[in-house]
Order: C-alpha cells, then sequence, then structure tokens
C-alpha cells in the first residue's frame, strides 16, 4: 500500500499565521504517521509568482493607506468571492493543476488560506488523480471565499463559525469538524508549567507582574506610542517587546527603552521562534487579534488585551473573543493603561478571564485534525 500523500497548500504574503497553521498539521501528520508524505507548499507562489506578487503588493498597500476601503471590501464579501470563484479560479486552476496537482499528485488537499481554495476545487475537476480537499480557515469566523461545493469537509475554530457553512444548501451534508485553529504542541504543553517557572527559566523577575507586546511577524500597532504610556506607570511593570521580522522598529525601539526609568524592566526582541515561552510567562498579553496569536493566547490561557485590529478578519476575531468574554479591547493606548492596571490588582479577574479561554481553547488541534486527515 502507497504512503499517503497530503499536500499544504497556505499563503504567507497575507501574515505568517496561515503558514504556522500548515506547519503545526505537517508536525503532527508526521509524528502520527512518519510514512506519509506531507508538504506545505505556497498555493500562488507555485502557480503564479506575477499575481503572487501583485496581491501581497495590493493587501501590504491596503493596510496602510486605505484600511476603510480594505474593511469595506471585507464586508461585502459575496461581492468579491464571487471574483474569486470565478473566472479567477477557473483561470489559476489550470496552473495549480500543471504546476501542482499533477506533478505532486495527493490524496488528500488541506487549504489553511482561501485566496486558492476557490482554484483548488476547481482543479480537483481537472486534475488527473482525485483528492478529497478540505478548508482549515485560521480565524474566528468563517467569510464566503471558503464557500465552494466541491469541499470535503471544513475544521473550524468553534461550533459557531460552522453556521455560514451550514447555509449554504450545496454543503449541508458536508462535515464541518469543531477542531479548532491548528497551532504547535509546545503550546499544550507549555500550559502545564506554572508563569513564575517560565520567568524564572527567561531570566525574568518570577514575581514581577509581566506585559508581553507583540504585533505579529510585522510589528504592525503604535507600538512605540504603547510603551511610552506603559512606562509611565508608577509601579513596577517588566514588559517585553517582541517586534518580529520588523529590524527597523526593533532598533527603534531599543534606542527608546534605553531611555526607561529604572523600577521597570523592559527587554526588546526580534523574532521569537519559542515565542509560547513568553507567551506562558506572561501576566497579560497585549497584541492584535490575528487567528493564530489569538489560538495560542487561549491554549495557555493568558489575558489577551487587543489593540488595534487590522481591516478584515481581524474584527471579526475581535468581535467573537469580545462576545465571549475571553478578552478585553483597548481603543486607545490610555485604555491599555488601564486595563493593565486593572488586571494587575485583580487576580480573581484574571483568573476568570483565563477560565473563559480555556472554554474556547482547543490546544490539541493539529492533533485531532491530522487524525482526521490520515483516515481520509
Amino acid at each position: 500500500m502507497s504512503a499517503k500523500r497530503i499536500l499544504l497548500v497556505t499563503e504567507e504574503w497575507a501574515g505568517s499565521g496561515h503558514r504556522m497553521a500548515a506547519e503545526a498539521l505537517a508536525e503532527a501528520l508526521i509524528e502520527l504517521r512518519p510514512t506519509a508524505y506531507v508538504k506545505v507548499v505556497s498555493g500562488l507562489q507555485t502557480a503564479s509568482p506575477a499575481l503572487r506578487e501583485i496581491s501581497r503588493f495590493f493587501y501590504l498597500h491596503m493596510l496602510r493607506y486605505n484600511p476603510g476601503l480594505w474593511q469595506k471590501m471585507h464586508r461585502n464579501d459575496k461581492k468579491w468571492a464571487a471574483v474569486l470563484n470565478k473566472p479567477l479560479a477557473v483561470w489559476l486552476s489550470r496552473r495549480m493543476v500543471r504546476e501542482l496537482i499533477d506533478r505532486e499528485r495527493p490524496d488528500v488537499v488541506v487549504a489553511t488560506h482561501a485566496y486558492c481554495f476557490s482554484a483548488l476545487a476547481e482543479a480537483k475537476r481537472k486534475g488527473a488523480k482525485p483528492y478529497q480537499l478540505v478548508g482549515v480557515p485560521t480565524d474566528f469566523c468563517v467569510h464566503r471565499f471558503w464557500i465552494h461545493p466541491e469541499t470535503d469537509a471544513y475544521v473550524v475554530a468553534h461550533e459557531q463559525l460552522a453556521d455560514p457553512i451550514r447555509a449554504d444548501r450545496r454543503l449541508e451534508r458536508t462535515p464541518v469538524l469543531e477542531y479548532g485553529i491548528p497551532i504547535r504542541r509546545t503550546f499544550q504543553s507549555s500550559a502545564l508549567q506554572d508563569k513564575a517557572s517560565w520567568k524564572d527559566q527567561l531570566g525574568l523577575g518570577p514575581q514581577q507582574f509581566t506585559v508581553l507586546i507583540s504585533g505579529g511577524e510585522g510589528g504592525y500597532g503604535s507600538m512605540e506610542e504603547v510603551i511610552r504610556v506603559l512606562m509611565r506607570e508608577p509601579e513596577p511593570l517588566q514588559i517585553v517587546v517582541i517586534t518580529g521580522k520588523n529590524h527597523s522598529l526593533q532598533e527603534k525601539l531599543v534606542r527608546l527603552t534605553s531611555s526607561c526609568p529604572p523600577v521597570h524592566n523592559v527587554i526588546v526582541r526580534g523574532y521569537e521562534p519559542e515565542i509560547w515561552k513568553w507567551m506562558s510567562a506572561a501576566d497579560v498579553f497585549l497584541t492584535k487579534p490575528g487567528g493564530i496569536s489569538i489560538a495560542e493566547a487561549l491554549a495557555v490561557q493568558t489575558p489577551l488585551v487587543l489593540f488595534q485590529p487590522l481591516p478584515g478578519q481581524e474584527w471579526r476575531n475581535l468581535s467573537f473573543l469580545l462576545k465571549h468574554e475571553a478578552a478585553f479591547y483597548a481603543r486607545t493606548t490610555d485604555e491599555i493603561s488601564q486595563i493593565v492596571r486593572q488586571l494587575r490588582y485583580s487576580p480573581a479577574e484574571r483568573k476568570e478571564v483565563s477560565q473563559r479561554m480555556a472554554s474556547l481553547s482547543k490546544p490539541d488541534s493539529a492533533e485531532q485534525i491530522a487524525k482526521y486527515l490520515l483516515q481520509l
């Protein structure tokens, strides 16, 4: 019997979280079945590098210069989903078949980003070998870009997120699994160690209240302004800032924090491959509401303070968490200080929000999804 061939198709130009989810799945698949053929690929980079660069340029410039328009486009997802379904999907599917599907001959194709999902669905009809198509949205929402009748199964972050799929009569019999967003197993195991132990291991003061600040891989958000506000706090704080791959921001923040009042301990770091250690050590995690960051924080149950969501799915992620009272939303930097102070002096409130986070958390998501994929 030949080894099962599983292709994990993602995109990294719209944020690293989609690829991290695919890599977490790949890790779980190989651990469960070492003989399986598992490969993570960038859909657009493989099928059309030129379209990938155009999409990346458009996305980044929209975020920078006209985020309101991007938010409006995301709300009107029915119209844009039609564009992704046809004609773009038809054209792109031909390239997918030629450059990816017929070369890899997968048994199962899993998508962690919606951009190429319709093209992969169209490619099912054109490839030389049939395959099962599974959609894994990596946010706490399911927009219409994911909806396609050729889908064999979906995996969503929460049972409520099955509603947009079930609303389409063509998908009434399609399995919708509530296994969660796939994250690395290390987040599950790190939650077993208490925060004081993690702080000590990382060279932090074990008993000092610690705020972790991150703007994702690109270092988004007004991090300089946030740090200035927190450095004005009268009581000692331990502030850890992760700037991701934004090297210029890291240098700027190092200069800023060199004049920090001695009452505080401020640490500025770049990209952290073992971010789970810092997340597990923190008493509060201040970040933008990206799907992967939220899923990871839920796994270690570190209270979330969400700030400056990017337009589109991050506003939907924020809305979902606020509905379940599993995070705090700061509209201004002054509100950040107020919330940090509130959580600092109320261990009972921190415990309550951590318990609500635990009810939404699915730390073994990658393993559960991998088991399902291997039996298809």
